[in-house]
């Protein structure tokens, strides 16, 4: 059966262009749909199932970012894919934040593209296993429900009120008894991923029994856990650390016996969990374990702008001795983790942002690795999160120390050619000269020049010289030795060969030539040059 596609982009080739290169990889798996921009996607969603959907950021009418907003109203959602240009930074970092699949770069890289859709088609068949096993009433039954979770979860400006009627209504009642939540995630790495967790934990839910316990899911796709007792969270632990599911994490909230705290209740579940990026091994944490770490008032703010300015200078070990100063675990280990939250906002703002900023157009294949470090909590664990850093500094580093050693070249270059342009005519003019003048190593200026100008230093005062002798060949009553003089050559007969060389024909028979053309009454005296 196939799967349903739709290609939200507002110019028709490169619809087209996608659409001819996924059938190339996979022919006749996708039912294609098109659109040109937000709203008539939001036309063909309300109306189709669709499976994928592959969107652009920046088009008419509705632009891409709306667009996945407005996806949370359908019952039936689909796998989303975004496709951005490099000029489209700043959308693209918001679009990250959205629950979506893959971002992908215009132009789309063939490889990247089979590399996507191969995984989307491994993870919608893991959803559809997993929905197989409820009935059509229940899973409509549970969509309802995960989706007023959902929404309780993300509206941080929704009431009590609201919250605990939203939750009557989806069947999560008797709360006034009291409850508490279980935020629980796989270890990165070393546990088979939240999918399977899901179905374990499902699984737990139902051959025990309890009433009233429920597992729901969060925007990130961690399982969130309610029960009714505190003790049923270390059973589910255990029963998790069965098998191969060992490096599980669950972040516990505190007790409450408020339904309308729901939300509250989440974010302490929440905080708790966040705090395994800093410990990163299995296990729980308690909100109570950690709500009274104090916080830090103030962050390394200069020490981080510093390393912004160092980058590209050269300063590569201050630039690591100044990070281990901001990045310092002890330190971060001792405050609320809001600390490091802090801290990684910075950097982003001051560093990577303002970079990106500047140089955007051209940093972008370093903008992939910058998908990966912006967002804190994307790196499994402090010290990934730390070494994606200095990685991303360092190539910073590089990237920024080239671009300003070709823009010195460039200014270096335009300096040298006038240099020339001026001296030309002058016998001893030679490479060193000008490489001197300029300030330049020999060896390296005579790279410089070939790939500034496009040939090599003799190559381009032959040409400056030839273009020049013709003038006067064309324009002067100059004799054609006084010309060669006057233009650098050190003789005539040097200058008659290069010119055969490069015009294939002497001086004298290209100064015939020319006056035939223009007065053919007057030819001017032969001269011998030999």
């Amino acid at each position: 059966m196939k799967r349903t596609l739709l290609i939200v982009d507002d110019e028709e080739f490169i619809r087209l262009g996608i659409k001819a290169m996924i059938e190339r990889e996979f022919p006749g798996n996708y039912q294609f749909y098109f659109a040109e921009d937000g709203e008539e996607a939001l036309e063909i969603l309300a109306s189709n199932a669709i499976d994928i959907m592959v969107t652009d950021i920046r088009m008419p009418i509705m632009d891409g970012i709306t667009l996945i907003g407005l996806l949370r109203q359908f019952e039936r959602r689909p796998a989303v894919v975004i496709i951005s240009g490099y000029d489209d930074f700043q959308y693209a970092k918001q679009a990250i934040r959205y629950e979506v699949r893959d971002y992908l770069l215009k132009p789309i890289v063939r490889t990247e593209l089979h590399q996507t859709f191969t995984r989307l088609e491994q993870e919608l068949k893991q959803d559809e296993e997993i929905n197989g096993m409820l009935s059509a009433a229940a899973m409509k039954e549970e969509a309802y429900r995960q989706n007023e979770i959902q929404y309780v979860l993300l509206n941080d400006e929704i009431s009590g009120g609201e919250v605990a009627a939203r939750l009557e209504k989806s069947g999560v009642s008797e709360l006034q008894t009291g409850y508490c939540l279980g935020l629980v995630q796989a270890v990165e790495g070393r546990a088979e991923g939240n999918a399977v967790l899901q179905t374990r934990i499902d699984e737990f839910l139902r051959s025990t029994g309890q009433p009233g316990e429920w597992r729901f899911t969060d925007k990130e796709g961690r399982s969130l856990v309610l029960v009714h007792e505190e003790r049923r969270l270390n059973e589910l632990l255990d029963h998790l650390g069965q098998g191969r599911l060992k490096s599980c994490q669950m972040g516990v909230s505190e007790w409450s016996e408020e339904p309308e705290q729901f939300r509250e209740v989440y974010l302490q579940a929440l905080k708790a969990l966040r705090y395994f990026f800093l410990k990163s091994t299995p296990g729980m944490i308690r909100y109570s374990q950690i709500q009274d770490k104090p916080y830090c008032g103030e962050i390394p703010k200069d020490e981080i702008i510093k390393i912004g300015n160092m980058l590209g200078t050269g300063r590569e070990q201050e630039i690591k001795t100044l990070l281990a100063q901001v990045l310092e675990y002890p330190k971060i280990l001792r405050y609320d983790i809001s600390y490091m939250e802090e801290i990684s906002k910075a950097i982003n703002d001051l560093i990577f942002d303002k970079i990106f900023f500047i140089y955007g157009e051209e940093a972008v294949e370093i903008l992939k690795l910058y998908r990966q470090i912006g967002s804190l909590y994307q790196s499994p664990n402090f010290h990934n999160y730390y070494h994606g850093v200095e990685n991303l500094l360092e190539r910073l580093n590089d990237f920024i120390r080239e671009v300003k050693s070709t823009h010195l070249n460039q200014k270096e270059m335009r300096a040298a050619l006038e240099f020339i342009n001026l001296n030309f005519e002058r016998m001893d003019l030679n490479l060193a000269m000008v490489s001197n003048h300029v300030s330049f190593n020999y060896s390296y200026f005579s790279s410089v020049f070939k790939e500034y100008t496009g040939m090599s230093f003799i190559q381009y005062i032959k040409k400056l010289r030839l273009t020049r002798a013709k003038e006067l060949l064309d324009h002067s009553m100059l004799k054609v030795y006084e010309i060669s003089a006057k233009v650098g050559f050190e003789n005539p007969k040097h200058f008659n060969k290069v010119f055969r060389e490069a015009e294939g024909i002497s001086p004298m028979e290209y100064r015939t030539r020319t006056a035939a053309l223009h007065h053919p009454s007057v030819l001017p005296e032969e001269e011998n040059i030999d």
